[in-house]
């Protein structure tokens, strides 16, 4: 008599949900996602090393292959012979399965960082790939195929020691991507006036009190500028805001004045020397990097970003920097 049997499919999925519980962190909080046909198997909550439930969420879609074939990176110049071979092996190279674009079209439209993992049960191992980014780099193919699929790289991996804190990493980054739409546009659009209150707020009477209008334009160049670093993997070398203040009110002993100039001059030179890199940054993510996402979500702040009167901006700036050195 015949029985039914289980199809290959479902043993590997119920191979990779095995793998997915045995390899994530304990930190996270794995909840399945009973209907799984719209491109999202599950939510993993965020938890503290305390245990504290943060909130911070991230969205997967797991899944399972028999094995990945892996290739070798095109160059490892420089390494070390001793580490040569660990480096190669972590610097592997694969494709993910494919994914339908109308799903990654719902991906890149999810408030939740996105990721794919793939688990390759042979090798008893899940890869990740934040897709939200891929999927900013390579938009043009959301138009023109029915599939896409994503880098992997085997030092991605939830078998490794930093995978847990790797992933909430591009989540953390990931987050940051609607904020920095917002950041960056007003960097961009007032590029010149900040430059002129950079250098109009230097060199001023150190014991006057900032005025109100001012402070707050220092602040909104300081924030957009440290979110935007954030966002571009910038270092930011900055005092932070409480510093500055606790400083100011140690030096001055005014308990009724937040800022005097010599702070602000001393924050505007630390941001002076970076913000010109900010700028070439973001506009090459804009420009180059993105270019196909940004021309179609925002074409005026591609259109702004790909002038000339940017570019000579950043130039004058840098021109600056360099005769004060």
């Amino acid at each position: 008599m015949k029985l039914p049997s289980r199809p290959a499919t479902h043993l590997t999925e119920a191979a990779s949900w095995r793998l997915l519980q045995s390899l994530a962190p304990e930190t996270w909080i794995v909840r399945e996602v009973t209907e799984r046909d719209y491109g999202i198997d599950a939510y993993i909550e965020i938890t503290s090393a305390a245990g504290e439930i943060t909130g911070d969420l991230i969205s997967v879609q797991l899944k399972g292959t028999d094995s990945i074939e892996w290739k070798k990176p095109k160059t490892t110049a420089g390494a070390e012979p001793a580490k040569l071979k660990d480096l190669e092996d972590r610097h592997l190279t694969a494709r993910s399965p494919s994914i339908a674009t109308s799903t990654a079209n719902y991906w890149e439209r999810l408030p939740v960082p996105v990721f794919l993992f793939v688990a390759d049960i042979s090798a008893h191992a899940i890869y990740f790939a934040p897709v939200e980014q891929t999927i900013r780099r390579e938009y043009a193919k959301l138009a023109s195929q029915d599939s896409i699929s994503f880098p992997l790289v085997k030092g991605f991996s939830l078998s490794e020691d930093v995978g847990g804190p790797t992933v909430e990493w591009f989540a953390k980054r990931e987050r940051l991507h609607r904020d920095f739409v917002y950041q960056i546009s007003g960097l961009v659009s007032h590029a010149e006036s900040f430059h002129d209150f950079i250098e109009t707020n230097q060199g001023r009477d150190s014991f006057m009190e900032v005025d109100a209008d001012a402070h707050l334009r220092f602040r909104a160049l300081y924030n957009s500028c440290r979110m935007a670093a954030a966002y571009l993997g910038i270092e930011w070398a900055v005092d932070s805001l409480q510093s500055l203040y606790k400083s100011d009110r140690a030096q001055f002993k005014d308990e009724y004045v937040w800022l005097h100039e010599l702070t602000l001059d001393r924050a505007l030179v630390q941001i002076e020397s970076i913000f010109p890199t900010i700028l070439r940054a973001a506009i090459d993510l804009i420009e180059n990097v993105e270019g196909d996402y940004w021309r179609r979500q925002d074409p005026i702040l591609h259109a702004v970003c790909s002038s000339n009167a940017l570019g000579w901006l950043i130039h004058r700036m840098e021109d600056n920097l360099k005769r004060r050195q």
